[in-house]
């Protein structure tokens, strides 16, 4: 039960995590260029949770999962689904960019989740690096 939880958490924290990503502007974490192909992937993640937790078994009994566990779970879940997010759509940016020859536009000086607007999550990180080895 607890690692259907747990996927249950991790899959709609994707769904959730595109959504609010192309509703934001986040290109860095966007698995697709077109708006509306991040909200449809969002809600079909998110419902494709749901459907799957409470399809495929009957989830009307006492369960073992106690309360601090499933707070615990949830909390990995969407961490972990942030990270696998954040990389997932580094590595199709990056499939992008060697497939094109092209970047993603806009500033990389950007600090914060505002970094977010215009490269990947890795691909802040190593401006972040180059930046700071620059300064010294």
């Amino acid at each position: 039960m607890a690692a259907d939880y747990f996927v249950l958490a991790f899959g709609g924290a994707v769904g959730v995590y595109q959504i609010a990503a192309a509703h934001a502007g986040f290109k860095g974490l966007c698995f697709f260029r077109r708006p509306l192909l991040q909200y449809l992937f969002g809600l079909v993640a998110i419902a494709g949770a749901f459907g799957w937790f409470y399809g495929t078994e009957n989830r009307n009994w006492q369960h073992t999962v106690e309360g601090t566990q499933q707070l615990g779970l949830f909390l990995l879940a969407i961490i972990l689904a942030y990270f696998a997010t954040a990389l997932v759509a580094s590595l199709i940016h990056a499939r992008m960019t060697w497939s094109r020859n092209r970047v993603i536009e806009g500033k990389q000086h950007e600090r914060g989740c505002g970094t977010l607007k215009t490269t990947t999550f890795l691909g802040g990180i190593l401006t972040s690096f180059r930046n700071g080895r620059q300064k010294q």
